[in-house]
């Protein structure tokens, strides 16, 4: 089976960039992950938790051509963006915060 298209793949990682996302300021991110977590419907906050797996998937692989076209449909008429080398720790930081407990 052929693998979807980056766009197709990753379309509710590029919302949560755009929406939620802005890497000059670091200190409120955690935040802005648990506004999401807690505002978004669970079937978004779902789909990211999925496709925050696949590109952990693409970054253990070393695959850095897919991670790079990734990168371009992330930064694309935009200002943010997720380097290769920052790819693991976003991924990571990300998924323990959704999966947290709300208190």
């Amino acid at each position: 089976m052929a693998r979807a298209r980056v766009e197709e793949r990753f379309k509710t990682l590029r919302y949560f960039i755009d929406g939620y996302y802005n890497q000059s300021i670091d200190d409120e991110f955690d935040g802005r992950i648990r506004d999401f977590r807690d505002y978004e419907s669970k079937c978004l906050v779902n789909a990211l938790r999925r496709e925050l797996v696949d590109l952990r998937t693409v970054v253990a692989q070393a695959d850095k051509e897919t991670f790079k076209k990734v990168e371009v449909f992330l930064h694309d008429n935009r200002l943010r963006y997720i380097e290769f080398e920052d790819g693991e720790a976003f991924i990571e930081r990300v998924l323990r915060i959704l999966d947290e407990t709300s208190f």
